[in-house]
């Protein structure tokens, strides 16, 4: 699996703090899933939420990621 959340919260001007308030997801475990940690189901739909996206758009299943 891989991720995508870097280069979505780059390209949106998106800050750690406001992804982390808005999903209720700590800023720690956010930087973990930027750099290539596997979230928990829960979170990566929090986040998902948050970002209004659906989850296989951040984190993609390496055989079909571009």
């Amino acid at each position: 699996m891989r991720s995508y959340l870097k280069e979505i919260i780059e390209n949106r001007g998106i800050k750690i703090t406001w992804l982390s308030d808005r999903s209720g997801v700590s800023r720690n475990t956010i930087h973990t899933y930027i750099n290539g940690g596997v979230p928990a189901l829960d979170k990566a739909y929090a986040i998902a939420k948050a970002l209004e996206l659906p989850v296989y758009e951040i984190w993609k299943d390496e055989e079909t990621a571009e």
